[in-house]
């Protein structure tokens, strides 16, 4: 798309909107020099796009229907087979609609991609097909990936697999339903808030956000830099151990990527728990919209593997309570200036930039009358903070997120890992349309209380099913040290062994 040269009338509307009055009077000096520079854009097209992700030839898919997905797991259905042989041989792999797959649509639960077909593959598809992973097609996610409910998506709401009319949680939430239904066998999510333990949690699977960068994002819809993270969801926690060996590791694309560690994932975890020190999070039972059931159950769980020969005490993070209004700073920003003013994209990034889907972002921009309420309420509140101060408490919140960090750094250097409920209840009933946009947002937030912190933190967290309440699952958070999953893996499969 060319830049087309302006007119000293737009020039003068320009000036007179930023402030510069002088210029608005006779703007025709600087359309003159603005012309010349906007000129030099064309030039771009002279220089050729280097081939940094995997690209293919037109591939068959379908959207599956109601009779055919009732729970609404699927945004499109296809078979793209893997290698012949590797880690994930047989696998049938489901991909979060937020991640790009060449020749399929990838809607990211929204109405401005609904005609969207990228023509690349995000590294950790090209990595699972080498891996000999079948791609079975695309899960729905929540619009733009800004829920923790399963109510946004354009193309309609998710049911959770054990309770129709009850949220699955999000935003992967046809992530989870699928391993659940048996659609999958593993499944990829994306992880903002908790957007992947939190659907874990409440469809009863297991779902990990891996240690900041150490899985590449390359090729993936963003909400903001400083708290993406994408990662495995399966039904056990050995196959999660599995797919995260395929996929870490450096794709040298991937700004973040740097000083990982790649641990060996498989080996010790059926090691058991003898003589591992688990911390109990005080902060984290008892938060608001808490279930005193599910508190329960995660500590009748953590008793269980007491009685196994792990070491148990409670520890008191007092700023645990502080982390949801720290990620929430950094939100109101981040995510209205890369999804709403940046095209799906932040600016900075000398990593990979998805030029298609920018584009089309731009070409639909004109259909943000399809936003739902939380995306809205994101809108307004990120361009009302920027009205009144800038960018000054994003900042404010990055730097204090190394503060919270060092918190939970100070107590895992003397606990091997740290635990939570994922979820602060089981899942809710789907919000009622007609109970108004209030009720739609609380839907989308309500569960986040002990996931986002560790998003700002970048600390590695899994939620595992450890029982259930009313016949809805009940998950187990646990956290580690940074880059220490294999410790993760070990306690989730003692408490998948109990």
């Amino acid at each position: 798309m060319s830049v087309q040269k302006p007119t000293s009338a737009q020039i003068a509307d320009l000036a007179a909107q930023i402030g510069y009055s002088d210029i608005a009077a006779a703007p025709e000096e600087y359309t003159a020099m603005i012309s010349g520079m906007v000129g030099v854009l064309d030039a771009l097209n002279a220089i050729p796009e280097p081939e940094v992700l995997v690209s293919r030839d037109t591939v068959d898919y379908t959207f599956p229907t109601a009779d055919e997905d009732p729970h609404h797991a699927w945004e499109v259905r296809t078979s793209i087979p893997g290698a012949d042989s590797g880690l994930l041989a047989g696998v049938r792999l489901g991909v979060k609609d937020s991640i790009l797959v060449a020749g399929v649509p990838m809607r990211n639960g929204s109405k401005e991609l609904e005609s969207f077909v990228p023509n690349e593959d995000a590294t950790i598809v090209t990595r699972a097909l080498a891996a000999g992973a079948e791609v079975i097609g695309k899960t729905t996610n929540e619009y733009f990936c800004m829920s923790g409910g399963s109510h946004t998506a354009a193309s309609g709401v998710v049911h959770n697999p054990h309770r129709m009319g009850y949220s699955s949680g999000g935003s992967s939430s046809g992530s989870a339903v699928a391993l659940v239904t048996g659609d999958a066998d593993m499944t990829f999510g994306a992880d903002q808030a908790g957007s992947i333990r939190m659907p874990a949690s409440w469809s009863g699977v297991v779902g990990l956000k891996p240690t900041y960068g150490l899985v590449p994002y390359t090729g993936i819809g963003t909400l903001d830099g400083y708290f993406d993270h994408v990662g495995p969801m399966t039904r056990t926690v050995a196959d999660n151990a599995r797919l995260l060996t395929v996929i870490a590791g450096s794709d040298g694309i991937d700004f973040r990527q740097k000083d990982i560690v790649v641990g060996d994932y498989l080996s010790r975890i059926n090691d058991g728990v003898k003589g591992l020190k688990i911390g109990v999070l005080t902060e984290g039972f008892g938060t608001e919209n808490a279930e005193a059931e599910v508190d329960k159950t995660v500590r009748d769980t953590v008793e269980a593997l007491r009685q196994q020969g792990a070491i148990v005490e409670e520890v008191s993070i007092p700023l645990h309570s502080l982390g949801g209004a720290l990620w929430t700073a950094i939100a109101i920003e981040g995510m209205a200036e890369t999804v709403l003013r940046n095209q799906g994209l932040g600016f900075g990034r000398p990593d990979y930039y998805p030029v298609d889907m920018m584009q089309h972002l731009f070409d639909h921009k004109g259909d943000a009358d399809a936003h739902p309420a939380n995306v809205r309420l994101f809108t307004l509140v990120g361009k009302y903070v920027d009205q009144q101060a800038g960018r000054l408490h994003y900042a404010k919140a990055v730097n204090r997120a190394r503060t919270l960090r060092a918190a939970y750094d100070a107590e895992l250097a003397r606990f091997d890992v740290l635990v939570t409920p994922t979820t602060p209840q089981t899942a809710r009933p789907l919000p009622d349309p007609n109970h108004g946009a209030g009720a739609a947002i609380g839907a989308s937030i309500e569960m986040s209380t002990n996931t986002t912190p560790f998003n700002i933190t970048h600390h590695p967290a899994i939620s595992v099913p450890c029982g259930t309440v009313d016949g809805l699952p009940v998950g187990i958070q646990l956290i580690g040290k940074h880059f220490d999953e294999a410790t993760l893996f070990r306690v989730g499969q003692a408490i998948e062994n109990l």
